[in-house]
């Protein structure tokens, strides 16, 4: 039966992530305490009146989020090459005013027209005492000249711990009208190592009007009212602050309102909810869109900054190049707010001038992601690439390579991260198994045992079964290496999210009993299996393997192609059990030359059932040689055609998983040709779960393989999910990055990965007899978690049988990847079942999270 459902928690995120971890805070300010130490920098002593009132606003917030304990210098009226008494007078009287009302002590007030040797001194001494464990905030509301000065004394080493918060190209020193008031810009002390944050402009939400030297009008002093009809008479004050500016002006707060919340869009609502009612928001746990303006990057390589007042730009600043046709910009992520490893749609601003042509293409970590392209449509205005899902680390570089024929200048503008999901974060804590390396793939608990990374996240592998021959594409060089598409086709996975991929080491037709294959399709010398393994062959293999491990692709790399019996070539068992002795060099020369890499897991041969049951102990000898080999204990595969294959080649002995039951080596089983049941969904559900289940009790269940049938991108995306939701791993031959549909179909595994890796998956099984409403499938560990699924949305889903509590909701659109939170929901003993939200599609998965 139904029962009561009730929302205790409104609090509901679009696009960011739930886990059975929800999302940590990695601001500075998680609500109650305040990680570092805060600075401020203003001027007020000439020019504009705007920090009379700003500069009390800002420390009204701090007070308002109890930390004006945390405030450790104060430079103000910093305008050195000028200074205007009316000016100087009002500034310092909403100076010490504001201390004297907040109770901030005047031992951190630095006045830079009467002690800016103290003022420089201080600011060197709150960065030389910064570290990871207490950072400095520098919240920069007056020109660059003073925090220059106190920047450039400071501890080179210090500065990698301090960031500068910024909203203005007027305080960064870009301006056209008043150049004489600014003697250094932002771009003097961001290659210094500082962290630069730019938030957004101030102005538009918070001076009314903006611009120097213009009045409120009488409807827009009424928007700042709340302030002066205030309980609190600290309010009232500040009211007066503005009054004497003669505008209402208080853009510069928005930098510390950014500071304690995470949120860029400070308003006046925000502000009386925040000030004058004592609400305190809740701070913003992953910013949904990071932007980093391309002026700020540290590293400008062949580019400057064209300061020229663009106005279609972003903060009407830009780079270009500088005197070259080439040039690459690149930074450290580093951003408060942000998760510590993000899924990011990464947008790049660039200038389509209207004659010549450039090349863009976006690195991490010196990775290329996604595939370059050009600014060649001569539009002669900002255009925009997006890169989707870009899994991003703080501390990752991100890099921008631009090369132009000479009429094109390169201009970049910024580069956004658009927040989609937060990824497991693969920091290595204690190891699983000290034998293996750190992060290496392993199988972890007792048999079955679940893959995970050693001293890091469970891994739920999904990915592309072809193209098996990827070691053998393209053209055959004079030396045994290959010149073909393996790059291409490693950043094409890399790009989709996908996590999971398998090849093969050997396809030689001399030895197949189908004559499939090709004898050059191995790596020995003169492709001669009684000769040595190829050097240089490994060579190549080795560097492919390190890139798919830079992209942290699990690689399924196996020995021999179906239907290979190297006993047809004379490779057989000796009378003692033994290897023949070509083989035993081969399989012993490989898992020596390749165990290094933390993302392989050995598979010694594709269907290994078509051939007889005689060659059962030829096998076990193999995966024994690989045990023994590999001291890190990289998990083994073995591979196993299905009964029903429309091929007809099993071999009439039946060998099947349970043949390797007593293998104390073999650790994980593959199906492949699992009976396709094209859209006849609920069946092939069923195909899978006869196969997950087989020997479930001591092997971890993979698929490699459903059997060849005509499929659309629906068709796979839900087959893809049928399998996911029996607990095994997900590979598929149809999902082909080689191929167009391929590509698309990598990415809905891409999505599946993200999912799942937000989940508790490793700890369920199927309870299809859970489903309720519109879920088809459900994998639960009842009373704790569950996982339910649905195609075909058609009212509310869940489960059934839910113990009493309160639980946490993700919401996943498997076409789209939209995520929506929902927390806190308190359920009844019984049956329960929800109403999607409207921006979630009709193929949804559901994980739901008992507190």
């Amino acid at each position: 039966m139904k029962r009561f459902i009730q929302t205790a928690c409104a609090s509901i995120l679009i696009s960011h992530l739930f886990a059975s971890t929800l999302l940590s805070f990695s601001g500075p300010f998680d609500g109650k305490t305040f990680k570092g130490r805060i600075a401020f920098s203003s001027d007020g002593n000439y020019n504009d009146e705007d920090d009379w009132g700003a500069f009390p606003v800002a420390i009204a917030i701090l007070d308002a989020f109890g930390v004006t304990g945390k405030l450790v210098h104060v430079d103000y009226n910093n305008i050195l090459a000028k200074n205007d008494p009316r000016f100087y007078k009002e500034m310092t009287e909403s100076v010490l005013g504001s201390v004297e009302r907040y109770n901030i002590s005047r031992s951190i007030l630095f006045d830079c027209q009467k002690d800016l040797d103290g003022a420089i001194e201080s600011i060197k001494n709150a960065i030389n005492a910064s570290s990871a464990d207490d950072p400095l905030y520098y919240v920069l509301a007056g020109p660059m000249e003073v925090p220059f000065l106190g920047i450039t004394k400071s501890d080179p080493d210090k500065r990698k711990y301090v960031y500068c918060i910024s909203h203005s190209r007027w305080n960064d020193g870009y301006t056209r009208s008043d150049r004489n008031l600014h003697n250094h810009t932002k771009r003097d002390v961001i290659p210094s190592g500082i962290n630069w944050i730019q938030v957004k402009d101030g102005n538009p939400n918070l001076a009314h009007p903006g611009g120097v030297g213009r009045t409120s009008a009488p409807d827009q002093w009424r928007l700042y009212h709340w302030l002066r009809d205030s309980s609190d008479p600290k309010l009232n004050w500040i009211f007066t602050r503005l009054q004497a500016e003669g505008r209402a002006d208080i853009s510069d707060s928005t930098m510390t309102y950014f500071l304690l919340t995470g949120d860029e869009d400070a308003n006046l609502n925000k502000f009386k909810r925040l000030l004058d009612n004592k609400k305190m928001p809740a701070p913003i746990k992953a910013r949904t869109d990071v932007r980093i303006e391309a002026e700020n990057f540290k590293t400008l390589n062949n580019y400057r900054v064209d300061g020229r007042s663009d106005r279609t730009a972003s903060h009407r600043l830009s780079v270009r190049l500088a005197n070259s046709t080439a040039g690459q910009i690149s930074t450290p992520f580093d951003q408060p707010y942000t998760t510590d490893s993000g899924l990011y749609d990464v947008e790049i601003r660039y200038f389509d001038e209207k004659a010549g042509r450039s090349e863009l293409k976006l690195y991490v970590n010196g990775i290329p992601k996604g595939q370059s392209w050009t600014a060649s449509a001569d539009s002669e205005s900002w255009q925009s690439k997006t890169i989707a899902d870009v899994t991003i680390h703080t501390g990752d570089e991100i890099k921008v390579v631009v090369k132009a024929d000479g009429a094109e200048a390169g201009k970049l503008d910024y580069v956004q991260l658009n927040y989609k999901a937060q990824t497991s974060d693969n920091a290595i804590g204690p190891l699983d198994n000290p034998d293996a390396l750190p992060g290496q793939i392993i199988v972890a608990g007792n048999k079955p045992g679940i893959l995970k990374l050693n001293g890091g996240k469970p891994v739920y592998l999904c990915g592309p079964d072809n193209p098996e021959d990827f070691l053998f594409l393209g053209k055959l060089n004079s030396d045994g290496t290959r010149s073909g598409p393996q790059m291409d086709i490693i950043d094409t996975i890399g790009t989709s999210g996908a996590n999971a991929f398998h090849f093969q080491m050997t396809r030689m037709r001399r030895c197949n009993i189908k004559d499939e294959g090709d004898d050059t399709h191995c790596p020995f010398i003169d492709h001669d299996p009684s000769r040595p393994l190829n050097e240089k062959v490994l060579d190549q293999w080795d560097t492919w393997l390190g890139a798919l491990e830079e992209r942290e692709i699990i690689v399924h790399l196996e020995f021999y192609n179906d239907a290979t019996d190297v006993e047809r070539m004379g490779w057989t068992l000796d009378e003692n059990g033994n290897l023949y002795p070509d083989e035993k060099r081969f399989i012993e020369g490989i898992v020596k030359r390749f165990k290094h890499h933390k993302n392989i897991i050995w598979g010694i041969e594709e269907s290994c059932n078509k051939l007889p049951r005689a060659r059962v102990a030829h096998f076990k000898k193999i995966s024994q040689l690989i045990a023994e080999v590999d001291n890190h204990h990289h998990p083994i595969v073995h591979s196993f055609v299905t009964a029903e294959t429309h091929e007809g080649d099993m071999h009439p002995d039946g060998v099947m998983s349970g043949d390797f039951r007593d293998d104390p080596h073999i650790d994980i089983v593959t199906w492949l040709h699992v009976p396709p049941h094209g859209k006849d969904y609920e069946a092939q559900h069923r195909a899978y779960l006869k196969y997950a289940g087989m020997d479930g009790d001591r092997f971890i269940a993979m698929k490699n393989e459903t059997e060849y049938h005509r499929i659309d991108r629906t068709t796979s995306r839900i087959q893809t999910w049928a399998c996911v939701l029996t607990g095994m791993h997900a590979l598929e031959a149809q999902h082909n990055p080689a191929r167009r549909d391929g590509r698309e179909r990598i990415v809905d595994d891409g999505k599946a990965v993200t999912f799942m890796e937000q989940t508790n998956w490793y700890t369920m099984k199927p309870h299809d007899e859970l489903a309720a409403g519109s879920t088809k499938w459900v994998s639960a560990n009842p009373g704790n978690s569950y996982i339910a699924y649905t195609y075909n949305y058609s009212g509310p889903m869940g489960v059934k049988d839910m113990n009493a509590g309160s639980y946490d909701l993700l919401w996943f659109d498997t076409v789209s990847g939209n995520q929506v939170i929902q927390s806190g929901i308190l359920v009844s003993e019984g049956d329960a079942t929800w109403n999607k939200p409207e921006s979630i599609g009709n193929e949804i998965a559901l994980y739901i999270e008992r507190q």
